[in-house]
């Protein structure tokens, strides 16, 4: 045996390689019919085996299994039971298994020399970890192993199934070598987002580099609690009980199990942010809209209990960002050359919010009105004027709470697009926005990072972009779009500038084949057969492409640089809250009064009161009041102040608050008194 640690030996020969005159053994495949014993009737589709050439060992993944008997037709087998499917012959025809293996690697005998030999007819073992190892290519990485999935191979230890953790190169996955991650599968079943999350999660805990992600939350509350984890606390029993009513049991034995074997920790994001535009009818309607005075019970977003907003913040602009988008915003028949040229003339005054919009128009009408002859102003029809004005009044509502009416001042208040902290999980959620407005967000957001990119402004080595549906933003075909121009320059340059993207999409045969063809490492869960039959599936084998028709949740393919042939694996479910479970745990419907105040004082303090003490102090107080003086004690923080001892502060606010009421100034007697007369 030329590499005895390569082949697992104590399975014993699991089947012997063969040749013949119409499938002969070459550089990349052989062929094996298998022994029967227990170990070889453990032999499935996607299993790693390890066979012998004359001076190297060939390692390769099982594919297209069939089963073979002397037979010439069916119609002897007919015959030889005389029609009865019952009648046992008098003796039994010899059956064999036979597998394909496509070769991972072949590992010659003398360290550094390459070996393309094919194999030859002899005994064929289960490869062990270290073969299974060295066939990704691990010896030739650049850069950090990154874990991504967990192979199960068929040979046995102590009762278990040989796992191998499935890693990539880290130049090979987030640059500069190659970079960019795609994956694909359908809706619901393939857990593209969850794999995205575990994914970024490796990364975060494994490499060496300053990185950050940056994600775009579109359904429900599948993002906006990623600082949560899965799984109960155990030194608290009262949210213990909470994740109890939820449903929320935390990770399986199996799946921490999995953890251990990646040699990953199962912890949650600890540097977390959203943003979120403002909630239909909550624009202050003011000259000068101060980001920090927007609280998230303002923002349209599930993620908005007093305690748990710390980490929310707005996403709101004035008409100068909107502006340079408004032939996205507008209808194609509307915006045609007389109304982007009046817009433009607009953007050349240096008119940058709807206050100054409607300013602008009254000048305009007086201008009309002082000579009835008039008829332009500037170049521009009245007709045209008109119909801009009646487009820009629905502005507000076409942009969902994006747009106010003032100008924005963001001061020190956190800005979507700043530049990012080591390890930060950045959130935009546009889940409760739809069609125009979501794809507004995900284009500035998009480009203003790429732009900060370009200048080397992200403050962090490597920066992850996630975009699902891909296939929305930049689909195949020569249709364009200024997002998918931005889609395809990253997925082109990203990675020499700092920038990964990594894109899901349910059908990769509808995403521009730039954007896919720069990915350097590729998932695929479960695919639809309408999808599997397209041409970007051709590489694979028939009984590939079927393997993924029916890949349960949590097993997928992957194909990375290093990858002579794709490999199957598996995947646990992320260690953090997502969906449902997290606003029915930590949603402002759920939470009483007590953990309110708990979850507040624990964004200053590492040690806050007790939830009985809490309950004790706030005895008999108003709940309106003590959300009051929450909302002020979390003002203070955002304005980057913070009392010695939160909680006395927030106790004498309720004190003074209270001998308010008991001992009110003369006018608010003389009104109390009014009140009642009215009465």
């Amino acid at each position: 045996m030329l590499h005895p640690e390569y082949l697992d030996t104590d399975a014993g020969p699991i089947g012997r390689a063969v040749t013949s005159e119409e499938y002969p053994a070459t550089a990349h495949e052989f062929y094996f019919w298998t022994a029967e014993t227990e170990a070889a009737r453990r032999l499935d589709i996607g299993h790693i085996v390890a066979a012998e050439s004359e001076d190297a060992t060939a390692i390769a993944v099982l594919d297209d299994p069939r089963r073979y008997s002397d037979l010439e037709s069916f119609l002897d087998d007919f015959y030889a039971h005389d029609g009865d499917a019952a009648l046992e012959p008098l003796s039994e025809r010899t059956e064999i298994l036979v597998f394909r293996a496509r070769v991972l690697a072949t590992r010659h005998r003398q360290p550094g020399r390459k070996s393309r030999r094919p194999v030859r007819s002899g005994p064929v073992y289960f490869a062990t970890r270290e073969a299974i190892e060295f066939a990704l290519g691990m010896e030739d990485f650049s850069g950090t192993p990154i874990p991504m999935l967990l192979h199960e191979n068929g040979n046995e230890k102590d009762g278990e199934p040989q796992r191998t953790p499935l890693y990539v190169d880290e130049d090979y996955l987030l640059g500069p070598e190659a970079g960019h991650l795609n994956i694909t599968g359908m809706s619901g079943l393939s857990t593209k987002t969850s794999h995205a999350l575990f994914t970024i999660a490796s990364i975060f805990q494994r490499s060496r580099r300053k990185v950050a992600a940056l994600m775009f939350n579109v359904k429900g509350a599948d993002l906006l609690f990623l600082d949560k984890p899965a799984e109960p606390p155990q030194d608290d029993p009262d949210l213990a009980a909470r994740y109890e009513r939820a449903g929320q049991r935390g990770l399986s034995d199996e799946e921490r199990e999995m953890y251990r074997e990646l040699g990953l920790r199962t912890e949650p994001f600890e540097k977390l942010r959203i943003f979120a535009p403002l909630r239909p009818g909550m624009d202050p309607g003011e000259s000068v809209v101060h980001a920090r005075d927007l609280d998230a019970r303002r923002l349209n977003t599930l993620r908005n209990a007093r305690g748990e907003d710390h980490c929310v913040h707005p996403i709101v602009w004035d008409l100068g960002d909107v502006l340079p988008y408004a032939g996205r915003i507008f209808e194609h028949s509307d915006y045609d050359d007389k109304f982007r040229g009046f817009v433009e003339t607009l953007r050349a005054d240096g008119i940058d919010t709807m206050e100054s919009f409607f300013q602008k128009m009254r000048e305009i009408q007086d201008y009309f009105d002082e000579d009835e002859k008039r008829n332009s102003w500037r170049g521009h029809n009245p007709m045209t004027i008109n119909k801009v004005w009646n487009r820009f009044n629905g502005l507000p509502s076409k942009c969902g709470g994006l747009l106010v009416h003032g100008r924005v001042d963001y001061g020190d208040s956190p800005h979507v697009e700043d530049a990012f902290d080591d390890r930060e999980m950045r959130v935009v959620d546009i889940s409760r926005l739809t069609g125009v407005p979501q794809d507004l967000v995900v284009t500035k957001v998009i480009e203003k990072i790429w732009e900060k990119a370009e200048r080397g402004e992200l403050g962090v080595d490597k920066l992850i972009i996630f975009v699902d549906e891909l296939n929305k933003y930049a689909p195949s075909g020569a249709k364009s779009s200024p997002l998918k121009e931005t889609l395809v320059d990253i997925s082109a340059r990203g990675r020499h500038l700092s920038l990964t993207l990594f894109g899901a999409q349910q059908f990769r045969s509808k995403v521009d084949d730039e954007v896919v063809g720069n990915a350097a490492t590729s998932l695929y869960g479960r695919i639809g057969d309408e999808e599997i039959t397209n041409a970007s599936y051709r590489s694979f084998s028939q009984t590939t492409r079927e393997e993924l028709l029916q890949l349960e949740k949590g097993r997928l393919l992957l194909r990375h640089a290093h990858y002579a042939v794709p490999v199957f694996g598996r995947f646990p479910r992320p260690p953090v809250l997502m969906g449902r479970q997290g606003t029915d745990i930590f949603g402002q419907q759920r939470v009483d009064l007590a953990t309110e105040v708990q979850s507040v004082l624990r964004q200053k303090m590492s040690n806050p009161p007790t939830l009985q003490q809490i309950r004790a102090d706030l005895d008999g107080e108003p709940p309106e009041r003590v959300h009051e003086a929450l909302d002020k004690l979390q003002a203070t923080f955002r304005a980057g102040h913070s009392p010695k001892n939160p909680y006395e502060s927030l106790k004498r606010s309720l004190s003074r608050g209270r001998r308010r009421w008991e001992s009110p100034e003369p006018s608010i007697l003389a009104n109390v008194e009014r009140l009642r007369g009215d009465y």
